[in-house]
């Protein structure tokens, strides 16, 4: 089956608005069941910078309708350490060991989501459900969108927060934060996320007024201090 039947296959049934329980079953149990996941759980990441579970397969305890505020799902492990490096041309990230993968959910730049996903065994060529996953990233990123279109109303999500820690900065910005303590310059950034240098260069100046600083190392050191690195 080709790329393009894949994904074809994957919308023609997400147009038929099954459960999201199904899906993640659906995942697990036909579209990747050559790659024999054990686990699979669809997260939708809300406006306010927090995450929920929206269905679970496979596993022991139940993540489902549990709201985790930023800073827990940022530090669930692996989750929110590998949500946090793909990008939309490398949508999955896996764990070191190659038993858990993390595939971002993108709608117009933003990131909605994520599908997360443990195998029964560590995948050796991983390369291989690159198509397959670019498939599902797609296919879910469409449902998702639609079934949660508010996400959309405003593209930069929210330009300001009401000042808590926990959402001082917006995911975009988590993002551009990241890379730039890693000094990567605004043009590589921009190729890393999918936005326009200007996007980085106008994200850069709102990291730099919420957190009170003036340049990229003393953004690095107060997003460390606050745990947003």
């Amino acid at each position: 089956m080709t790329a393009d039947t894949q994904l074809s296959r994957m919308l023609e049934w997400l147009s038929s608005s099954p459960s999201l329980e199904n899906v993640a079953r659906a995942i697990a149990l036909d579209y990747l069941a050559s790659y024999n996941p054990v686990h699979a759980m669809i997260w939708h990441l809300k406006r306010d910078g927090s995450c929920t579970c929206l269905a679970q397969y496979g596993g022991g305890e139940s993540y489902v309708d549990h709201v985790y505020s930023a800073r827990e799902w940022r530090a669930l492990e692996p989750v929110g350490h590998l949500a946090l490096m793909a990008t939309q041309e490398n949508v999955t990230t896996w764990s070191e060991d190659k038993s858990f993968a993390v595939i971002n959910l993108y709608a117009q730049n933003i990131l909605i989501g994520f599908l997360t996903l443990r195998f029964a065994e560590s995948i050796l060529h991983p390369e291989s459900m690159h198509p397959v996953a670019q498939d599902c990233s797609r296919a879910l990123s469409i449902y998702l969108a639609l079934r949660f279109h508010h996400l959309l109303e405003n593209e930069q999500l929210l330009d300001s927060f009401n000042g808590s820690e926990d959402q001082i900065l917006t995911i975009r910005q988590l993002e551009v934060l990241k890379l730039m303590a890693q000094e990567k310059t605004n043009y590589q950034i921009s190729k890393l996320l999918g936005y326009s240098v200007s996007t980085i260069r106008h994200e850069t100046m709102r990291i730099y007024s919420a957190l009170g600083v003036s340049d990229r190392a003393e953004a690095a050191i107060v997003g460390r201090k606050r745990n947003f690195i």
